[in-house]
């Protein structure tokens, strides 16, 4: 069991009418979802020896420092040279980290990464404050990213995509043991946020 409230996929539509309004859609929009956009986010040699999985959320300061501080070094320490291989996993323990997760994905799943360094670049401008001050700041994400704010609503309104992006993140977090963010799998195996030395000379020890 995780330690903090998971969504509800009743209180994520709530949630997401509350502060975008309800979108209109049917089956046949069910059935267009791209599946690309719920699929798993990697970077990487899919041959890499590491497999290195990282649960984080979108409004956690420790997601931030972690994803602008320490992920650059393990990129260029191994990602780089073919050595790990990165599957990004979002956590939902709010609403405003499940709307900027719909935000991330609006440009396609091509741009996807730059759009989270972006999101987590900026998330002291957008993830506090009441409603509307969190819907302008994601709005002004979207801008920064080429899109118009009619069109980072339409994401943001996709209350069928934010089903299956909650159901998948309940299923992972559950089988992984998620309590807390950031946390990672190191080969399966299970790590709290840690510094940058640490977390190589465990991903070292997975090269031996």
């Amino acid at each position: 069991m995780m330690t903090r409230n998971i969504i509800s996929y009743i209180s994520t539509i709530f949630l997401l009418i509350v502060l975008f309004g309800a979108a209109s859609h049917s089956e046949e929009n069910s059935s267009n979802i791209d599946s690309k956009l719920t699929s798993a986010m990697i970077l990487g040699n899919s041959d890499a020896p590491v497999k290195f999985i990282e649960y984080a959320s979108f409004t956690c300061p420790h997601c931030a420092t972690f994803h602008l501080e320490v992920l650059p070094r393990i990129k260029l320490d191994y990602l780089e040279k073919g050595l790990v291989q990165l599957e990004y996993r979002e956590v939902y323990f709010d609403g405003p980290g499940l709307w900027a997760g719909l935000l991330a994905r609006c440009k396609g799943k091509e741009k996807y990464f730059p759009m989270i360094d972006l999101i987590f670049k900026k998330q002291s401008d957008w993830a506090q404050g009441n409603i509307d001050e969190i819907k302008d700041g994601l709005l002004s994400i979207g801008r920064q990213a080429g899109l118009t704010n009619a069109e980072s609503l339409a994401c943001m309104q996709n209350d069928i995509l934010a089903e299956k992006m909650v159901a998948s993140f309940q299923k992972n977090a559950t089988k992984d043991g998620i309590s807390s963010t950031p946390s990672f799998l190191i080969n399966g195996k299970l790590v709290r946020n840690l510094p940058y030395e640490e977390l190589k000379e465990m991903i070292e020890k997975n090269l031996e």
